[in-house]
């Protein structure tokens, strides 16, 4: 089965700790969201799962191997990976963009095998892209490019998912369409861990929520156990109302 798993995983950049001693775990059929305020370690801690990024101290690993040791296409084989920053080094069709997810099979744009075709087609229909299949990329707004760098991860057929705030600067109705596209890509069998801002969509969208502060995981459960007015005040030094999953930010202490 395929997982990603941290265990005491600790980065530092010098002196400072950016992750302390995390310990992670995805399978597929979740859907994990991972919060904190800004500076908490998320990205570091995403990265150095992958074997992106070096670690100190505890092990990250990619279905039992060492992600450190994993080559590029055997990670993209086993891991979809969106980071913070996604550029374009020159504008593309859609079609063309998403046949990139193919990487890690050697297929190419414009040389697609029968079979990369077919994941290609289907990750550009899953995004909701038929329409947009011939247009340039640098003619999209923003929701239609969020969702043309989904179809690209999608396309690799990976069984695991980790997106670094792939909402961010949506309008609130693109922020909704693209968290319905993760969370049918986890009904479909697969799993997702994926960095948020929004704490109302993660309690929407999330089967577990893990909570980041000061480099360090400090919860992490389902939303009903640690989504919680302490947990947030504690996090993000705000007062909240919360009922089930519903969250109410009123003010900050």
């Amino acid at each position: 089965m395929a997982e990603l798993l941290t265990k005491d995983l600790s980065v530092k950049a010098g002196a400072t700790t950016l992750v302390n001693g995390a310990n992670l775990r995805l399978v597929p059929g979740e859907l994990v969201a991972l919060l904190g305020p800004n500076g908490a370690g998320k990205t570091s801690l995403l990265k150095a799962a992958l074997g992106l990024e070096k670690r100190s101290a505890g092990f990250a690993r990619l279905d039992g191997s060492d992600s450190a040791k994993l080559s590029p296409i055997e990670r993209a084989r086993r891991v979809a990976y969106l980071p913070q920053q996604r550029p374009l080094a020159w504008p593309n069709t859609v079609r063309d963009v998403v046949a990139l997810g193919r990487y890690a099979y050697g297929a190419a744009p414009g040389h697609l095998s029968p079979e990369d075709a077919a994941a290609v087609d289907q990750a550009i229909k899953r995004c909701d892209l038929t329409e947009l299949t011939d247009r340039q990329t640098d003619t999209l707004s923003g929701g239609e490019l969020a969702r043309v760098h989904c179809a690209r991860a999608f396309a690799a057929d990976a069984p695991l998912l980790v997106a670094d705030e792939p909402v961010a600067a949506l309008d609130p109705r693109h922020q909704f369409r693209i968290m319905d596209i993760v969370r049918e890509y986890v009904d479909g069998g697969c799993g997702a861990l994926v960095v948020l801002h929004d704490i109302s969509l993660a309690a929407r969208y999330a089967t577990r929520i893990v909570w980041m502060k000061d480099s360090r995981i400090v919860a992490d459960g389902a939303p009903e156990d640690t989504l919680t007015p302490e947990r947030l005040a504690d996090i993000y030094g705000v007062r909240a109302t919360v009922s089930g999953r519903a969250v109410e930010i009123r003010g900050t202490f």
